[in-house]
């Protein structure tokens, strides 16, 4: 064996070593132990070893960035919501991209710039950003964004050394009907092809994306452990100021999050008065903050999909089964779970929302 092929078997030794870590999290007192959490969560480990190697190796060349979708049915995990399809890229805050492409014609798009990426960096920041608001679209319906340092006309979002990557976050009421947009980055004035992949390459991503598994499921664990212990079965709303300085967040949002209890027999009844928005959803998601139907929707509800009351209220039944009342969210046999309220591109406060548990046949 030589000097490439044991420096190989080592990093892979090495990174199966570094793994295992990951798992104490399916073993912590917090943790329920049913076996539809632990099959959640063991899943969930799985899978974000791929997640882990598409941000540190497959897709990390920032010499030659590519945008590609980030959460799919089968990579997700940070309370995302049904409504919205999600990409990144990563860059190198020290150099100029432009990033371009068919606008679509979802009613709400956010192009962000972070430094630090959650899970795969100690710390995240927003570094800069923009929506639809500010966005610049021509008469063919195509934008184009700079990403550099240095001052550019137009569409631009100034970066820093410390920016890693690029998060993009589109919502639509309805994705049936939504044409979406696209998205091509480039290096300013690098024309060059991509590079073989090299050994060095791999054997510095391993060992990010073992880390990576370790503390992104942690932080979401410990997010979700952190609501369970208030009581179950209502909402809090973010404080405003808390949001605000929470750079990590997502722009033109504010959100009420809870986390709910049922017996089988058990229906939660959520209510509240919404004010006349362009965006407000409820979510919810399991154990391991994974939405449970994304994107199919059963488990989710918006400003458009809602049946309202002839009084503008809103009453959402969580439960384990349709009790035909209509605005239904179906918890997919999970007796817990994560609640969350977006209320979105407005100042208006979010609404106070009513909770109680009733029996599912009254």
């Amino acid at each position: 064996m030589n000097e490439h092929a044991a420096a190989s078997v080592k990093a892979w030794e090495d990174f199966c070593e570094q793994l295992k870590a990951a798992g104490a999290v399916l073993a912590r007192p917090a943790t329920p132990q049913d076996d539809l959490t632990q099959a959640e969560g063991l899943r969930k480990l799985a899978r974000m070893i791929r997640m882990g190697l598409e941000a540190t190796l497959e897709y990390a060349n920032t010499r030659h960035p590519e945008v590609y979708q980030l959460v799919t049915p089968t990579t997700l995990g940070e309370g995302e919501t049904s409504d919205a399809r999600y990409y990144q890229t990563m860059i190198d805050g020290s150099r100029s991209y432009v990033l371009s492409g068919e606008r679509g014609d979802a009613p709400f798009i956010e192009f962000t710039v972070y430094a630090g990426k959650i899970g795969i960096d100690a710390h995240s920041a927003q570094v800069g950003a923009i929506t639809e608001r500010e966005l610049k679209v021509d008469a063919e319906g195509r934008y184009e964004i700079i990403l550099s340092p240095e001052q550019h006309p137009g569409n631009w979002i100034r970066t820093t050394r410390e920016a890693t990557c690029v998060f993009i976050r589109q919502y639509a009421h309805d994705w049936s009907r939504t044409v979406g947009a696209t998205f091509t980055i480039r290096e300013i004035g690098s024309d060059s092809l991509p590079p073989n992949v090299t050994l060095a390459r791999v054997m510095a991503a391993l060992p990010r994306t073992a880390a990576y598994v370790t503390r992104s499921s942690a932080i979401w664990a410990g997010i979700v452990d952190q609501a369970r212990q208030a009581p179950p079965n209502r909402f809090v709303t973010f404080p405003a100021k808390d949001h605000d300085e929470s750079p990590e967040m997502p722009t033109g949002h504010r959100f009420a999050s809870g986390h709910f209890r049922l017996q089988p027999d058990e229906a939660l009844l959520v209510s509240f008065a919404p004010a006349q928005v362009p965006y407000w959803g409820v979510d919810i998601t399991n154990y391991w903050f994974e939405p449970l139907s994304f994107p199919s929707h059963r488990s989710h509800l918006n400003n458009r999909t809602v049946t309202m009351a002839g009084d503008g209220s809103v009453r959402i039944t969580i439960a384990a089964r349709d009790p035909g009342t209509g605005n239904w969210i179906d918890t997919c046999g999970h007796r817990e779970g994560m609640m969350m309220l977006r209320w979105s591109r407005t100042t208006l406060p979010v609404p106070q929302i009513a909770t109680q548990v009733i029996k599912l046949d009254s």
